[in-house]
């Protein structure tokens, strides 16, 4: 540890129990951080400053004007631009010394598998249950610890989930159809408050004498600012935990909310054949700075713009070709122009990323 890093973590290296140990564990570290949210932008503000030494970053949604309320890593200039990419480059400004890396992508299998392989904690900083039992049980099948946190209103709930314990099949067994932040709303505070108990949980489990509140659920009344502690033990009917199944035999509870899979896409192989043959009016709905960095050509009509174009683009009567990063906002775009009666629109599998793997 150098003079400068002795510096910056100075206040960590007072305290007795953690100490240069705890920084150096910290700065030897691996933390992916799923969902770039309310909960996710608190978290990785913490963690990074924490000294943290490595942070993946993942989520591929995209800023809104409605999400400034709560998600305090973001400014009104980087509305439209995708959350992952935007929250590395607020982080690096704050700690140039740890390696961020940014996923413009929502969680699936393959990306879990791959992620979480490599890391030492993850993070659900997500706001849907399809992906929290996608965490948990490739986090079960990898032996991953993660730690879990959820808001609504004025209420919040947490906890870490290790191997050899109980698991978040254990405590939630079906899928739940429980009201979301987005439908029901949140105050701005909580999901603060619960993300930096997030980045908490993480630096006590990743310090030296390794003290989190493991084995509980965590309870947080914000409106009477009491909290309660809830232990939790394996359950023996737990599909997971007692060895019945693995997470290839629950991939129908990891479908993302909102996602309409009788979208027809373009794979990405087929890409070239496509425009030789259909013509299609190609449209790139990314953010101006993804769209400047690199794209496939065509038109540039932002998401949050395509549907003042919706009518232009039906009375062109061509098939139109909707491609993102990674064919997630794509489907969403396709989505709603075929609600605009565009019925030839055709979202490009794997998106921009996709197409330069193909190349």
């Amino acid at each position: 540890m150098d003079e400068r890093e002795r510096q910056r973590y100075q206040r960590h290296l007072q305290l007795q129990g953690f100490g240069e140990a705890g920084q150096q564990a910290l700065g030897a570290s691996h933390i992916c951080i799923v969902g770039l949210g309310g909960l996710g932008c608190p978290a990785s503000l913490y963690l990074a400053a924490a000294g943290v030494g490595r942070l993946t970053l993942v989520d591929g949604d995209t800023v809104s004007l409605s999400n400034l309320q709560r998600q305090v890593l973001f400014r009104e200039a980087d509305i439209d631009r995708n959350k992952a990419a935007a929250a590395a480059e607020q982080l690096a400004q704050r700690n140039s010394g740890i390696a961020i890396h940014a996923v413009d992508s929502f969680l699936d299998i393959a990306l879990a598998e791959q992620l979480f392989s490599d890391v030492d904690l993850v993070l659900d900083c997500t706001d849907n249950f399809h992906t929290r039992y996608l965490i948990n049980d490739i986090c079960h099948a990898l032996a991953k610890p993660w730690v879990y946190a959820s808001v609504l209103g004025f209420s919040g709930q947490l906890a870490l989930f290790t191997p050899g314990e109980a698991c978040f099949r254990c405590l939630f067994p079906e899928l739940s159809e429980a009201p979301d932040c987005n439908q029901s709303g949140v105050i701005g505070a909580v999901p603060g408050v619960m993300g930096t108990l997030q980045a908490l949980q993480a630096i006590k489990f990743l310090g030296p004498e390794n003290t989190p509140t493991d084995n509980s659920l965590v309870s947080v009344d914000g409106a009477g600012l009491k909290l309660r502690q809830f232990k939790l033990s394996p359950d023996p009917g737990c599909v997971l935990c007692s060895g019945r199944q693995t997470y290839r035999d629950r991939t129908g509870d990891y479908q993302p909310p909102g996602i309409d899979t009788s979208i027809e896409e373009v794979a990405a192989a087929a890409f070239k054949q496509f425009l030789e043959e259909h013509h299609p009016l190609l449209i790139d709905v990314r953010s101006y700075e993804e769209h400047i960095a690199g794209n496939l050509g065509g038109d540039h009509i932002p998401l949050a713009e395509l549907a003042e174009a919706a009518d232009d683009l039906l009375e062109s009567g061509k098939p139109v070709l909707v491609y993102c990063q990674s064919g997630i906002r794509s489907r969403s775009a396709v989505a709603m122009l075929r609600q605009h009666g565009l019925t030839k629109a055709m979202s490009l599998a794997g998106g921009y990323t996709g197409q330069s793997t193909a190349d």
